[in-house]
């Protein structure tokens, strides 16, 4: 803890001499703001499902939900979080020294980052798709979703799906492709011997995250 407290104090107070202009967001530096100050009660994904989150009054929100955040600015976020560490407001972080380790421009940034984490009328994190793509699905789809992972090549018949493929569409196909994944293609219309069921390993949560984690690969697409 005391590391990263001291990495954030590089990260945020580096440059101080600098002429004032207003600062660009940073949101990579939010994340590691996130990441060394704000995962233990909020969780990996911003759930609010962290390893402290059981020991606190009051349940961390779930970013994840567009509507936690909503219409708020982010001056008004930094303003509720700084009247929280003050004892002012109604959360958890009065016991917290955010407010003396980094500068606002940081939590600004660390703000920028929780938006990233939901989509708008969805419940699903792309981050935790991201990961549980990388554990389980990278060595027959490949680590861009071309379907050139290191496995594919062993395979006969039937390849890996290719998600940068203009036929691969999620949307419309939800039901089709979470029973995919959930029950293995062998069993579905794909009839792939290849792809296993999932369902002992995945939540359905973890599926739909996965879902919205491979609409990203055709973004990715040159």
């Amino acid at each position: 803890m005391r590391f990263s407290l001291l990495l954030l104090s590089f990260l945020v107070l580096s440059g101080a001499s600098a002429p004032r202009t207003k600062p660009k967001i940073d949101i990579k530096r939010g994340e590691q703001v996130y990441k060394a100050l704000c995962w233990t009660c909020h969780g990996n994904y911003g759930r609010g499902d962290g390893p402290a989150a059981q020991y606190l009054a009051r349940i961390p929100p779930d970013f994840t939900d567009a509507r936690i955040l909503g219409a708020k600015s982010d001056q008004q976020v930094l303003s509720e979080l700084l009247e929280d560490v003050k004892g002012e407001g109604r959360g958890n972080h009065r016991t917290m020294i955010i407010g003396e380790v980094l500068r606002k421009e940081a939590l600004v940034d660390a703000i920028a980052y929780l938006r990233t984490l939901s989509i708008p009328g969805k419940h699903v994190s792309i981050q935790a798709g991201r990961d549980i793509y990388n554990t389980f699905c990278w060595t027959c789809h490949g680590t861009k979703g071309d379907g050139q992972g290191p496995a594919a090549k062993n395979l006969v018949g039937v390849k890996p799906r290719n998600f940068t493929s203009r036929d691969f569409i999620v949307e419309g196909r939800e039901e089709e492709i979470q029973r995919t994944i959930f029950e293995g293609a062998a069993k579905t219309f794909h009839g792939s011997p290849y792809m296993p069921e999932w369902k002992s390993a995945l939540s359905r949560q973890q599926i739909l995250d996965v879902m919205e984690y491979l609409k990203t690969f055709k973004k990715l697409k040159p």
